[in-house]
C-alpha cells in the first residue's frame, strides 16, 4: 500500500494511522512486552489540545531520545517520572530500531506542520507514512486499513481534521 490512498485523510487520521502501524511492529515483534505505556502517550494526539505540547511529551518515550543520557538523573526529564523510565528501559531492551524509526516519524508529521498552513494535501507527511509502511514491509508486517481512518477529513479544519478518540482504534489498548 502507498500513502496515497490516505490524500484525503486529515493529519490527525495520518498520526492515528501511524500511530496504528507503530502498534502492529510493536505487538507482532514483541509481543510479550506490556506496550501500554508507550501508546497510552501517542494516542493523546488524536484528542489534545495542543499538538506542542503532545511532541514534547512523547519525545520522552521515544528511544531516541530516552536513552540519549545513561540515566534518569542525568536526563532532566519534564514529563515522565522515574518510575516511567524504568518501565521504559526494560520494555525498550532488546527492541531494533524499526519501532524507534516510526515513533519518530510520528512525531515528525506533527512537526512538520506545526503553527502552519498544510500544503499540497501535506506532501510531507504522506512521505513519512511511505517510509513507515516500508519499515513494515521490511518486517513481513501487513499494514493496517486505511479504511479504519478515513473517517477523518483532509477537508476538515484546515487539513487537521476533527479531534476524535483514538484509542477505540488501538490494539494496545483494547480492553
Amino acid at each position: 500500500m502507498k500513502s496515497e490512498k490516505l490524500k484525503q485523510v486529515s493529519l490527525l487520521g495520518r498520526i492515528a494511522y501511524a500511530i496504528m502501524c507503530a502498534e502492529k511492529v510493536a505487538v507482532e515483534k514483541y509481543p510479550n512486552k506490556d506496550w501500554k505505556i508507550v501508546f497510552e502517550a501517542f494516542w493523546k494526539a488524536c484528542n489534545c489540545e495542543a499538538l506542542d505540547v503532545w511532541s514534547w511529551e512523547v519525545m520522552e518515550y521515544i528511544p531516541k531520545y530516552l536513552f540519549e543520557f545513561n540515566d534518569y538523573e542525568s536526563a532532566d526529564f519534564e514529563y515522565i517520572d522515574k518510575d516511567k523510565y524504568l518501565k521504559l528501559v526494560e520494555i525498550y531492551k532488546g527492541v531494533d530500531d524499526s519501532l524507534n524509526q516510526i515513533l519518530l516519524a510520528i512525531r515528525n508529521i506533527e512537526e512538520e506542520y506545526a503553527y502552519s498552513s498544510i500544503p499540497e494535501y501535506g506532501k510531507i507527511s504522506l512521505e513519512y507514512i511511505n517510509e513507515i509502511l516500508a519499515i513494515l514491509e521490511k518486517n513481513n508486517i501487513q499494514p493496517p486499513d486505511p479504511q479504519l481512518i478515513a473517517f477523518s477529513k483532509f477537508s476538515e479544519r484546515d487539513g487537521w481534521g476533527e479531534p476524535f478518540d483514538g484509542t477505540k482504534l488501538s490494539i494496545v489498548l483494547k480492553g
